[in-house]
């Protein structure tokens, strides 16, 4: 065969392999459509009765909840769907008696079997039925779930783990963080969840986590203003050599640190260091607000990369008087003049 005919023939194969994937996702999409449709149909009788519960205007005896609870089982498992789709959008009461609902028509007890399930997909479902429901008879499951062989699942069981609110779970979550699928902010927004109850085990993380436990405990010290983790901060700033996990570190440092620990943020913004630390060693100065930083401040104005010396500038202006008078006998970088004039425009006295 020629080139030209091979050309030819390659060509009307990878059309044909196109046209029938075009039409495989079209026919998925019909399919998905027609199910949502039928679904609707079905749920329809029963859609009002379930948003009067949803909305707390069920009777004092409780007669909705009642006739939902006495549905035959057939027409349980779509009750239960519009009722997990609910539970995300009501808190107090309401959410209460949805969940009420649920265990009445035995869908929790589904769901802790269907955790032993040999699908991936039926334990993660599993998980966020458990999850909507802040379900904590199952907070353990939910807890083991986390070192599940699917990354799907374990993703799941992080953010089941944070709505259920267990404390429990703070060290486990960030043990979960050295696998795949579990994702950083979702643990993050987990462990914030958990308050003071995480504590402990962010200053665990931070001593001996993998790299994504030390970056989320670091980031959630900072930001929930645990002080007593200082001291391992600075060691990560200073030692670790993980770039994103010091620029937290020193980022957190800046917010929970104290005047001793300047040198180890200056250490940060060294010119060998990568501009990413650099940058946040420079806006931690800021942050920590001790007029001892603007020294360094001053050198990082000359910093070659833009977004350090423009980080050195704005926290020269946060440090109040001495880091405004600074910027002014060092109005001629144009970082400085920039910054200087900027102040201006915004009624900032300079």
């Amino acid at each position: 065969m020629s080139i030209g005919g091979f050309v030819a023939v390659s060509g009307l194969a990878i059309a044909t392999a196109s046209l029938a994937m075009a039409v495989v996702i079209v026919a998925l999409k019909v399919h998905r459509s027609l199910r949502a449709r039928v679904w609707e149909r079905r749920v329809e009788p029963y859609r009002r009765r379930v948003v009067l519960v949803a909305a707390g205007e069920d009777t004092e005896d409780g007669d909705t909840l009642a006739e939902l609870a006495g549905l035959t089982r057939g027409t349980r498992s779509d009750v239960d769907e519009l009722v997990l789709r609910l539970l995300g959008k009501v808190r107090g009461e309401p959410a209460t008696e949805l969940v009420e609902l649920l265990r009445r028509h035995g869908a929790l007890e589904r769901s802790a079997r269907e955790l032993r399930s040999r699908s991936s997909l039926r334990r993660a479902r599993a998980l966020h039925l458990i999850g909507r429901c802040r379900d904590w008879t199952h907070a353990d499951a939910a807890i083991e779930a986390l070192e599940d062989r699917s990354p799907r699942v374990r993703a799941q069981a992080a953010r089941t783990v944070g709505q259920i609110g267990d404390p429990r779970a703070a060290r486990p979550l960030l043990e979960a963080l050295r696998l795949e699928g579990v994702h950083a902010g979702d643990a993050a927004e987990a462990l914030a969840g958990l308050g003071h109850g995480a504590t402990d085990a962010l200053l665990w993380a931070l001593h001996e986590g993998s790299p994504r436990a030390r970056t989320v405990a670091a980031h959630l010290a900072g930001t929930g203003g645990v002080r007593a983790a200082a001291p391992l901060l600075v060691d990560l700033v200073e030692r670790n050599p993980d770039p994103t996990v010091a620029a937290t570190a020193v980022t957190a440092l800046g917010l929970v640190g104290r005047s001793s620990d300047i040198g180890a943020i200056a250490g940060a913004t060294v010119r060998y260091h990568p501009p990413q630390l650099r940058r946040a060693a420079a806006e931690a100065l800021g942050e920590l607000g001790d007029p001892l930083g603007v020294a360094v401040l001053v050198r990082l104005l000359a910093d070659r990369e833009s977004q350090v010396s423009e980080a050195a500038a704005r926290s020269l202006l946060a440090l109040g008087p001495a880091g405004r008078a600074a910027l002014a006998l060092n109005a001629h970088l144009p970082t400085a003049g920039a910054a200087l004039a900027q102040a201006r425009l915004t009624g900032v006295a300079v």
